[in-house]
């Protein structure tokens, strides 16, 4: 016997492959969006504008789909690139260079420009450059990190002295620094922003910044230092996902400035144990972007000037092997 209620499950059906094959299909479309991977660090500042991309379908939107690689180490994150593991890492400028004096084709684009201070306990008695003399510095990285580079220079220019030579250098880990400097075992310390922001400011204030030291060491205060890094060759076999990254990369950036709750929502990734500790995080993140202009020729003149720099400082396995910046170091196309 007909019934109207044995029509309706046909009917249901119908909708449901529909909607299965609607849904098969644009599944399909996004897996067949070109990948571009990135090599990160665990836990680097990186991830918190791949977050916000990911969360964001900042990828998608822009035509690719975005894959990170988490490396426990830039060096392990530098190798996946020669390697063509990876496309794009977050590196400097200097490891672009020293790769195109040796036949590489690495290419550089500014993310975030040269930012940072030298942190001095306030209890410490230090009121400017010169009382640093004879006294330890904390560095958060080697003899070869660039900040304390510049803050050689800047000492010997603006206070007649080298820390490396009048002070004495405790080299440290940078978490394991910002405890030393909490001790009172160094009385000042130069780290990654990052880590400067975690700081009490009620214990511990800004000497100098190295926003301040570029411009008497004959270099613009936005010199970029950290960029996107990817193969020339890359690039040029694929200029529309080289396009869509650094599109993209700008965009999650411009959300982490622009938008205070962006922060709330990556506030595991960072960390931060009190709403005061992120929002410095925010600012000291803030301030590191900048809108890079210029040519990328007159970016290599600017960055010989730094090299130049290494090599007076007799660090010259940082710099190329002939001192000289490779033409093609910053990559001639829009930055992030």
């Amino acid at each position: 016997m007909w019934s109207p209620s044995r029509c309706q499950f046909p009917k249901i059906g119908l909708f449901s492959l529909f909607f299965a094959a609607c849904f098969l299909a644009g599944a399909a479309r996004a897996d067949e969006l070109p990948t571009v991977r990135i090599g990160t660090l665990k836990f680097g500042t990186v991830n918190w504008e791949l977050d916000v991309m990911a969360r964001h379908g900042l990828d998608k939107a822009h035509g690719f789909a975005l894959k990170p690689m988490d490396f426990a180490g830039k060096d392990g994150a530098a190798v996946a690139l020669q390697g063509g593991e990876v496309d794009v890492i977050l590196t400097d400028w200097l490891w672009v260079a020293k790769r195109r004096s040796a036949g590489g084709d690495f290419a550089f684009v500014p993310h975030s420009h040269v930012t940072g201070a030298l942190m001095v306990r306030k209890d410490a008695g230090i009121a400017g450059l010169a009382d640093l003399k004879g006294k330890k510095i904390g560095i958060g990285g080697g003899p070869a990190d660039k900040s304390w580079i510049l803050l050689r220079a800047f000492a010997q220019k603006t206070a007649g002295f080298d820390p490396a030579k009048d002070s004495t250098p405790v080299f440290a880990a940078p978490p394991l620094l910002n405890e030393t400097l909490k001790r009172g075992e160094v009385p000042a310390s130069l780290n990654f922003w990052q880590y400067n922001a975690r700081l009490d400011p009620a214990q511990v204030g800004e000497l100098v910044t190295l926003e301040d030291m570029l411009p008497a060491l004959g270099l613009p205060k936005d010199m970029p230092l950290l960029g996107w890094v990817f193969a020339a060759k890359w690039a040029k076999d694929h200029p529309a996902e080289a396009k869509a990254w650094l599109a993209a990369a700008a965009e999650a950036r411009n959300l982490l400035a622009t938008k205070p709750e962006e922060w709330q929502a990556i506030r595991k990734l960072t960390g931060a144990d009190s709403d005061e500790t992120l929002a410095r995080l925010r600012t000291a993140y803030i301030r590191g972007i900048g809108e890079d202009t210029v040519p990328p020729a007159q970016r290599e003149s600017q960055a010989q000037r730094m090299i130049d720099l290494l090599i007076q400082l007799g660090d010259k396995d940082e710099a190329p092997a002939d001192g000289k910046i490779p033409p093609g170091t910053f990559f001639a196309g829009s930055a992030s």
